[in-house]
């Protein structure tokens, strides 16, 4: 299951690590950093995984694992595995959305939580499921977790670049649309010069020879090499992967 209102507020009432208890606020909304590093990641091409989950450490059958539950993880030559080392779980597409992609376009790769490692041998390690977005599943892959600082807020914007209009990806499972406080992904990323904190105007051409039309704004939260997640702070209308993003500087 993904991160949903009712986990988010259950889990806000019990004691939690200080990595969960943090509360930016970037608009008339409480957001958590799990909720934007639950989003999936869209990258350029596939990923090669090296270390992967081999299934849960249990006395029962178990097809899948949740926050608590403790992880067995396959592995490898100098892995570089330490106990303590966090881990971000992440899996592969599957399907048709496992195609390499086409020149210039992305595939989704999911991020099913995040692991502690608490134990280890020659051959296997144990890591303990710290949060959950998803079910975590066999072969189901880790990569090094970064600490995700959310930006603040800068109540002075610059006005709209509209010699950039940058592509709006669709997201999980191809979603099209997305709402107040959702996060989204544009097809623009640290390469370009996208960094945490950068604002921008969303438009929508209606391709009626009339000028462009704007229904949002949004913060950048989480860039990447390529892509960058953005939420979405305030919104007139349902934003849609054909609308477009306007960097404001």
């Amino acid at each position: 299951m993904r991160v949903s209102v009712v986990f988010t507020a259950i889990s806000l009432m019990v004691a939690a690590p200080v990595w969960a208890q943090s509360k930016p606020v970037l608009a008339p909304r409480t957001t958590l950093p799990a909720h934007v590093m639950c989003v999936d990641v869209l990258v350029p091409a596939l990923p090669v995984p090296t270390l992967r989950i081999k299934g849960a450490h249990s006395h029962a059958l178990r097809l899948a694992l949740t926050r608590g539950d403790l992880a067995v993880i396959a592995r490898t030559l100098d892995d570089g595995l330490v106990v303590g080392q966090r881990y971000l779980v992440r899996r592969l597409p599957a399907g048709s959305q496992a195609r390499l992609p086409k020149e210039g376009g992305y595939v989704p790769i999911r991020t099913t939580g995040w692991l502690t490692v608490t134990a280890l041998d020659e051959v296997n390690a144990l890591g303990h499921v710290d949060y959950a977005c998803d079910a975590i599943e066999e072969a189901d892959y880790l990569e090094p977790y970064v600490d995700l600082a959310l930006p603040a807020p800068d109540v002075s914007m610059a006005a709209p670049d509209f010699s950039e209009r940058v592509p709006i990806l669709p997201g999980l499972d191809g979603r099209q649309l997305f709402g107040d406080g959702d996060t989204f992904s544009i097809a623009r990323g640290t390469a370009h010069g996208v960094i945490a904190g950068a604002r921008f105007s969303i438009y929508r051409d209606r391709k009626d020879g009339k000028p462009l039309v704007q229904i949002g704004e949004a913060i950048v939260t989480d860039p990447s090499t390529t892509s960058a997640k953005l939420l979405l702070m305030t919104t007139t209308d349902g934003v849609y992967a054909t609308d477009l993003a306007v960097p404001r500087r």
